[in-house]
């Protein structure tokens, strides 16, 4: 193999399609090498060879020079379909994998080991010019491919300008990045709750046994606080995963020596939220409710949970990720589920067994409280971490109220209890403002020192970093001490409301150019953090050549397997389909009632079953308390559509209760059809108001 056919091979590797819009870590090491190279029979020395030799057209002797002289060339004519120093840069980072008799933060000797050159000694030639060559990577992965690719980030890790670059790489395996969901999973994690840093080396040390390597381990041992750096480093990472995560677990073959604990399941976990709708300090009347925050697309036909007899039903709604209160559908009219009925000492888990989601609501003896305004939502939202210059309520339990009542009273600039009988049984209700220090080993109660600048909702055009101009993303920020400014393009952007960290973009925001958001401290040259997108405008494209081919589940297909590409289905014969889905809609509602072209063609389904003699024309699905929604059935015979009041059945009762779901109930049902098909319900409506 020549130089170029690595670089392409290691490019591809990782970053490609599935990593659009996630994090890229190039980690290489002995192993990924000789995998790549294996279905052309060469290795790693192949690999080193390709190294030293670059290019046929380089001329410069140095590994670095080579690098270095490749990315000059690539800057003047990006002919390339992938930079072309990627090799160099996996061959920097597989240098720090390399294992022997080296302390553990020396780099230099394992670059040199790795060349063959052993009795070399300090930096290569031109190193300290590598660090343009990760920037350039960071640039092109996000601005010029918009992440579709993937997100790689030039992070500087461990403290070392230089060799942190590569170091930065190497903090996770590909493997134990898969393995990841299983850690979250089992320490029964909130996938909306990122800011554990206080717990988070515990819990990857605890739960990551068989499933992270013994480097990454002897990192998060104690004993390596020399090398704090590094560990702080890889922990942030692991939370920016569990930022991304959606409450999965992948189904991947566990390690040998790894058995799966009894909690990890299937069903995706997402996280139920405590949210105090209405607090009466007067009266001391609260009105608790439970939400749903999650990570993942919500079902198109709600939640329906099981509980002590109940059914709790939920929707999702705006802002993004939330769903609606939880809401007791057995009771008439509908009420909204009481979330002090559950002990908050121990929590609950709720399961829809149909849609396969989990929701849980982790058992604490002190639950914080932030205004719904940070999530744009009404009255008091729990929340897992506090906040500095901001005001907050606490709910604690006995066993907590002593050390809660201490540091208020020492660390709050306000703090007082708030009189209420409507908790559940053994708790106490507090008010603060501005809490100054963290409370010790209340893990809610915690000063976050994590730094975290995050977009909030948005339409993507895909998992990349392109939103449409019409649904921009909100830039949020926490972790921060309120002194921040964030800047778009260098210029900088005012806040709606001062006492909220949240940035929206400017109207005029400029389209189909990469916008870069930076969040720094004022007359500070370097940004805390930063992210880069890009505003489109819709369109609809004309070709879907560019677009990858995905088979009946979305996974990306061969040629010959029947796909879609875009809108274009291919592989596919149209005539086997009918026009209107075969299957009636039962997914819409735990309640449908289902009506043929005759009066007296009725089903109530699920207490009645299916009609097996005649074809549903409408579905008229329940919504709420005694309110309907009705659903056009279809048929592919265009003579079973039209209403027969010439041959209704004989069965009086049953033409009774056809008449009554069309016409009787025609104020409680709401009709969101197209104009030919509202004509046509109107039609059915007519013939059963003279049904006899």
């Amino acid at each position: 193999m020549n130089y170029l056919e690595w670089n392409d091979l290691i490019a591809r590797r990782f970053f490609n399609e599935e990593m659009a819009g996630r994090e890229v870590l190039l980690y290489v090491n002995k192993e990924i090498i000789e995998q790549l190279g294996s279905e052309a029979g060469a290795g790693v020395g192949d690999f080193l060879r390709c190294i030293k030799e670059g290019p046929s057209w380089i001329r410069e002797h140095e590994v670095c020079s080579k690098a270095w002289r490749l990315y000059v060339d690539w800057k003047q004519k990006r002919d390339l379909e992938y930079p072309p120093y990627i090799a160099y840069l996996a061959f920097f980072t597989l240098a720090a994998t390399v294992e022997g008799d080296f302390v553990p933060w020396a780099y230099y000797p394992r670059f040199w080991t790795l060349l063959g050159e052993a009795g070399e000694e300090g930096a290569p030639p031109d190193f300290y010019k590598m660090g343009r060559l990760w920037e350039d990577l960071e640039k092109w992965s996000t601005e010029d491919k918009n992440e579709d690719l993937g997100r790689f980030i030039a992070r500087i890790r461990g403290g070392y300008a230089h060799v942190g670059r590569p170091l930065s790489q190497t903090l996770l395996s590909d493997k134990e990045r898969e393995y990841l969901p299983l850690i979250f999973d089992e320490a029964e994690l909130d996938p909306t709750n990122s800011s554990v840093l206080h717990f988070s080396r515990w819990i990857l040390l605890n739960y990551g046994k068989n499933k992270l390597e013994k480097r990454t381990l002897r990192l998060l041992e104690p004993a390596q606080d020399d090398n704090i750096d590094m560990t702080n480093a890889l922990v942030e990472f692991v939370l920016d995963e569990l930022a991304e995560w959606d409450g999965s677990v992948p189904d991947i073959e566990l390690p040998p020596e790894s058995k799966p604990t009894p909690t990890q399941s299937k069903i995706p976990r997402t996280g139920l939220r405590i949210c105090l709708e209405e607090l009466d300090r007067v009266s001391g009347r609260i009105t608790a409710t439970l939400r749903i925050k999650a990570n993942r697309p919500f079902p198109d036909n709600g939640l329906n949970f099981e509980y002590g007899g109940q059914i709790l039903s939920c929707q999702e709604t705006f802002p993004p990720n939330w769903s609606t209160k939880l809401m007791n559908i057995n009771m008439q009219p509908n009420q909204p589920f009481n979330a002090t009925t559950i002990d908050w000492s121990y929590g609950v888990t709720f399961e829809d067994k149909k849609n396969k989601w989990r929701a849980s609501l982790k058992g604490a003896p002190v639950r914080l409280f932030l205004q719904g305004d940070r999530e744009r939502l009404h009255g008091w939202i729990e929340s897992q971490h506090l906040e500095r210059n901001c005001e907050f309520i606490i709910a604690c339990h006995r066993s907590k109220a002593d050390d809660v009542h201490r540091w208020g009273n020492g660390c709050c600039e306000k703090f007082r209890e708030i009189s209420s009988h409507d908790l559940p049984s053994g708790w106490s209700l507090f008010e603060g403002r501005n809490a100054r220090e963290s409370c010790e080993d209340v893990g809610v109660l915690t000063l976050s020192t994590r730094f975290y600048l995050h977009l909030e909702g948005g339409i993507k055009t895909g998992r990349g970093n392109t939103y449409f101009k019409f649904a921009p993303p909100i830039i949020v920020i926490e972790g921060g001490d309120g002194s921040e400014i964030v800047t778009l393009n260098g210029r900088e952007l005012k806040r709606e409301n001062v006492s909220l960290p949240r940035w929206s973009l400017p109207l005029d925001a400029t389209i189909d150019r990469p916008l870069v958001i930076e969040a720094l401290k004022r007359n500070e040259p370097y940004p805390l953090q930063k992210r880069v997108i890009k505003l489109v405008e819709p369109e609809l494209s004309l070709s879907f050549e560019d677009a990858p081919k995905r088979d009946s589940i979305g996974r990306i297909a061969g040629v010959s397997v029947p796909f879609a590409r875009g809108a274009v289905v291919s592989g596919v014969d149209p005539s086997a389909f009918g026009v209107f889905p075969h299957a009636l809609p039962t997914y819409l509602s735990h309640r449908i009632i289902f009506l043929g072209s005759r009066p007296g063609e009725i089903v109530d389904w699920p207490t009645e079953v299916l009609p097996e003699d005649w074809k549903p024309v409408w579905g008229v699905v329940k919504s709420g308390k005694d309110r309907w929604v009705v659903h056009f059935c279809g048929q592919s015979e265009p003579t079973e559509i039209a209403p027969d009041p010439n041959h209704a059945l004989l069965d009086v009762r049953a033409v009774k209760r056809w008449k009554e779901a069309m016409w009787v109930k025609r104020k409680r049902t709401k009709a969101h059809l197209l104009s030919e098909i509202r004509t046509l319900w109107e039609k059915y409506k007519e013939v059963a108001k003279h049904a006899v």
